[in-house]
């Protein structure tokens, strides 16, 4: 059995947390001990259903003098003992791995995006604060990606752009595809009420789109998009779920298109899962994605992607995920998608029944809490033999075998 402390900014609701979710569900205690550790100014909305799945949740707030953290985080790896830090953060990662360097705590550094525009306080975001923390962030990670033990990435391009030619001095970079729980199916009936709950009839196309708004999830994309669905399907509704900075602004550009009516702002959402089992599709125009949980996740549920030719959904779709991409420019042609779908609801259906069935095999909470389990066995067993075998990224099978992960 080993212990590992997982560093991340807070429970929020999102990708990274409903994984790690899924693994305190799914791997237990006596095999791998899996605690957190939060930066934040809170521990967020899901810290309870961690701590309810077994997890010791601490927090150490990350503030502007950088002491209380280096203090606090030093006490906990010292008290422990843990046998591995898993760092989950991006522009911050680099006081913890000095910290676990320090107390002779082995780190890992996974990478989740290349893209850490992330919702910040007012005055984070004023020019100079923002240049601040550009170089902050530079050197930051700079020195995570130099030091820590085994620097990871939820995707191969992730890491090939995290690492952009930086020399690391751990173990060989690797790719660490994480999981989704796959939900039960659902009914007609159960497509149908929800419809009604919202007050629309119970054959209304409906397009779903989940994520922070943010510039990297191209919100105008989306309204320009549904808006061409709209002119072709005006019976068609698109869900949006997240919160964010821009939020004011997208509410603003649906009512200057006359689309109020036809969008609805769901905010912040536990049942993401639920939502998309009843909807018809899920739109995804991103900038640019690692490895986003959300399009498996949406696959798992049943239903397709229509999404922006980008590395993290073009590395999905290799991998069995039900997306069918276009340029993130091309307006016209994912719109064209979303409408051919929602016209013909069969083969809507058939895709996406084919995206859950093959997410399932390779992005199930099963094999992804295997390839965890293998990570870290392989991960300890190199640090003691100096040796770690590549083997193929994402595909922890090679090395010491872990312990069974079903509970």
């Amino acid at each position: 059995m080993f212990r590992v402390l997982h560093l991340i900014h807070a429970f929020n609701r999102g990708g990274l947390e409903r994984w790690l979710l899924s693994m305190l569900r799914t791997i237990p205690r006596d095999v791998c001990a899996i605690d957190i550790c939060c930066k934040g100014q809170d521990t967020g909305p899901w810290a309870q259903d961690a701590v309810e799945a077994g997890a010791r949740i601490f927090h150490v707030p990350l503030g502007p003098s950088h002491v209380g953290f280096a203090k606090g985080f030093s006490e906990i790896l010292i008290n422990g003992p843990y046998d591995i830090v898993h760092n989950h953060l991006d522009v911050y990662s680099g006081l913890p791995v000095l910290i676990a360097k320090r107390t002779n705590v082995p780190v890992i550094c996974t990478f989740h995006n290349t893209d850490f525009s992330k919702a910040h306080p007012w005055w984070l975001r004023l020019p100079i604060m923002e240049q601040i923390r550009r170089s902050y962030g530079y050197f930051s990670m700079g020195y995570s990606i130099r030091h820590a033990d085994l620097v990871t990435a939820v995707s191969r391009g992730v890491l090939e752009s995290v690492i952009a030619g930086k020399v690391t001095q751990g173990l060989p970079p690797r790719v660490l595809y994480l999981g989704v729980e796959t939900p039960r199916p659902v009914t007609s009936e159960d497509r149908a009420q929800f419809r009604r709950s919202l007050g629309f009839q119970e054959d209304t196309p409906v397009v779903l789109h989940v994520g922070r708004f943010m510039e990297l999830k191209n919100h105008r994309g989306l309204i320009d998009i549904f808006q061409r669905v709209v002119d072709k399907i005006p019976r068609s509704r698109l869900l949006l779920v997240g919160e964010g900075i821009l939020r004011g602004q997208i509410e603003r550009l649906t009512r200057e298109r006359g689309l109020s009516e036809l969008v609805r702002f769901l905010g912040a959402r536990d049942d993401v899962t639920s939502l998309m089992s009843v909807s018809d599709l899920l739109l995804l125009p991103s900038l640019f994605e690692g490895l986003p949980i959300v399009a498996l996740e949406a696959n798992a549920s049943g239903i397709p992607v229509v999404g922006s030719l980008v590395p993290g959904l073009i590395e999905a779709r290799e991998h069995g995920a039900a997306c069918i991409l276009h340029p993130v420019e091309d307006i016209g042609s994912m719109a064209e998608t979303v409408i051919g779908l929602l016209a013909n609801p069969e083969r809507a259906q058939s895709l996406g029944m084919k995206g859950r069935e093959q997410v399932e095999a390779f992005f199930g909470v099963g094999p992804a809490a295997e390839r965890l389990l293998n990570l870290y066995s392989e991960f300890l067993h190199a640090r003691q033999s100096s040796r770690f075998d590549d083997g193929i990224p994402g595909d922890h099978s090679s090395g010491p075998r872990a312990q069974s992960c079903t509970r």
